[in-house]
């Protein structure tokens, strides 16, 4: 029989550490392997043609060499995998990523004025979607988060998010704008 411990785990640790001090994460997913799917299919067929360089090749060992760079790259994609999140606090919506060089871009959620989830047949077929992020007016950090997991009930509790938002910001105006 397997234990659940019943202490709320939060975020990991490698998302943890771009929160701020007032911030609370709402949803952390990570991405949906769906978006290894394209690597594969490249690594595949770059091995493809290198064994067919090599077969008519006049120097074999220069096309073998081929062969390493195609799974080199699908398992560097691969390892990058996991430490690819989407994460939405109470405050702004992120996107961390990278393995070697992490990247975390974030969008204040006030500033979000559109959420739209598009799926492609794909994407219905293996349970992802993406997610268009509206932010006008401003340099975008990112439009498009792809391969979301679980987007229906994803982009409901986004949405539901960017709602509070409104409604806190016509419950209580900025200073200046009362009046």
């Amino acid at each position: 029989m397997r234990l659940v411990s019943l202490v709320e785990t939060g975020p990991p640790t490698s998302v943890n550490r771009y929160l701020l001090p007032q911030e609370r994460s709402v949803i952390t997913v990570r991405m949906h392997p769906g978006m290894l799917a394209g690597h594969l299919v490249m690594a595949g067929a770059g091995l493809l043609a290198a064994m067919k360089l090599t077969s008519r090749s006049a120097r074999p060992e220069i096309a073998r060499g081929g062969y390493l760079l195609f799974p080199l790259y699908f398992l560097y994609r691969g390892a990058a995998w996991p430490t690819t999140y989407l994460v939405v606090t109470n405050e702004r919506m992120m996107l961390v990523r990278g393995m070697l060089t992490r990247t975390a871009a974030a969008m204040p959620l006030q500033k979000i004025t559109g959420l739209t989830l598009q799926r492609t047949v794909a994407g219905r077929l293996l349970g992802y979607g993406t997610l268009i992020v509206d932010c006008p007016g401003r340099r975008q950090v990112f439009r498009k988060v792809r391969y979301v997991p679980y987007p229906e009930q994803l982009y409901l509790e986004i949405a539901n998010l960017l709602a509070r938002e409104e409604l806190d910001e016509t419950a209580y105006p900025a200073d200046g704008d009362e009046g």
